[in-house]
Order: C-alpha cells, then sequence, then structure tokens
C-alpha cells in the first residue's frame, strides 16, 4: 500500500486509510470527511464495504457535491461489478501479468476527463509500453457491450491486448460521475525502452 500513499502524497493530498473491519459507521464517517476515495489494487476483500462507498458517492454526487472517486487494478474490477446488472458475470479471466503495455485509446484522449490534462503527450501511451499490468481478471468489450449496467454506467477510453491478442478495458470513466478506472498501475512504475536505454518511466513523471 506504501505505492499508493506515496502516489496520493505526491499531489499534496492527505491519505486517510479506510481500514479493513471498520464498522460501517466509522467507514460513513470518513467518508464524509473526505474529499475523494481511492480503491486500490493488490489482495483484499473489501467488496461489501467497497459497494456502500460506491453508493455514497453517487449520492453525493447526486446531491451536487464534487465527490470523486477512482479504481486501480483490483479497485476497477470492484467498480465493474458495482455497476453490472450481472456482477459475477462482470469479470473474466484476463491475465496480465507483470508486464508493461501499450494502450489503444478508444477517442480522442483530449475528448476525455482521464486524459485532457496530458494534452498531445497523452499519445505517448499509444506509442510505448508505458502502464504497469499485474491481473489475473478484467472486463473485455464485449462484456461492456452485453453488460446494460455496465455500458450505460461507463465510456471506454483505452484498450491493451494480452499476450494472445485478446482486447481488455484498460481504462474508463463514469458517463456522468466522477468516478474512474484503469486495469493498470499508475502508481506504479514501467519499463520503458527508449532511445535504447532502459528507463523508469511513471505516472507521475508524464504528468509533469
Amino acid at each position: 500500500m506504501s505505492a499508493y500513499v506515496k502516489y496520493i502524497e505526491s499531489s499534496g493530498a492527505r491519505v486517510v486509510p479506510i481500514i479493513y473491519g471498520e464498522s460501517k459507521e466509522i467507514v460513513m464517517d470518513k467518508v464524509s470527511k473526505l474529499n475523494g476515495i481511492l480503491f486500490p489494487g493488490g489482495a483484499g476483500d473489501y467488496i461489501e464495504i467497497g459497494k456502500m462507498i460506491f453508493e455514497e458517492v453517487k449520492r453525493r454526487n447526486d446531491a451536487g457535491q464534487f465527490y470523486p472517486l477512482w479504481g486501480t487494478c483490483l479497485g476497477f474490477e470492484r467498480l465493474a461489478i458495482y455497476s453490472a446488472d450481472q456482477p459475477d458475470k462482470a469479470l473474466e479471466n484476463i491475465v496480465a501479468e507483470h508486464v508493461s503495455l501499450p494502450i489503444k485509446f478508444t477517442k480522442d484522449p483530449l475528448t476525455t476527463r482521464m486524459y485532457e490534462g496530458l494534452g498531445p503527450m497523452a499519445w505517448e501511451f499509444e506509442r510505448k509500453n508505458m502502464t504497469y499490468n499485474a491481473h489475473m481478471f478484467g472486463v473485455s468489450p464485449a462484456k461492456m457491450q452485453s453488460d446494460k449496467g455496465l455500458n450505460s454506467f461507463w465510456d471506454i477510453t483505452s484498450l491493451s491486448y494480452t499476450e494472445d491478442g485478446s482486447p481488455f478495458i484498460a481504462s474508463f470513466e463514469a458517463k456522468h460521475y466522477p468516478i474512474f478506472g484503469t486495469q493498470y498501475h499508475p502508481e506504479k512504475p514501467s519499463s520503458l525502452w527508449l532511445d535504447g536505454y532502459n528507463i523508469n518511466h511513471s505516472w507521475e513523471s508524464i504528468q509533469l
């Protein structure tokens, strides 16, 4: 979890952890005092409490409060489950373990809320293997189209491809909420081969 803490703190934010096992009352009290939520990747079983937070974030935005939510890897998968008409079928076995991949934008990134702040530099994500992936599951474009819940809630912003060429959703953003997700890990550095040199590149450095 330290990578997430450092990633958030690098943007000037203060991290307040929601701890597994805390009562719903404590969790909701924390949510009421925060400005946004991150659902992290890695291991963990926070599906029930995450669903409660997801619904609260939507409620607050519906009431006029700007309250963003971001999901990374496992958090991305949780967001898909929470918004799907068939939650138990939202995910498929999509393996991309410890590999940096390019993404393929499904729309001009400058028209998305996720990538527009990068300007023309956003296109570097298509040209180089800049997104670090470490997952066994994911959401396919076909599933995003066939599940009415997913299709009505999300706009797909980019895809990546497994070693055998199968596409999976790399990032999405909610149509009507400041809710975003990446299957890849923006908090992790990617191994990037550039101009003959193996260098470290990270999402933070791209934003500078």
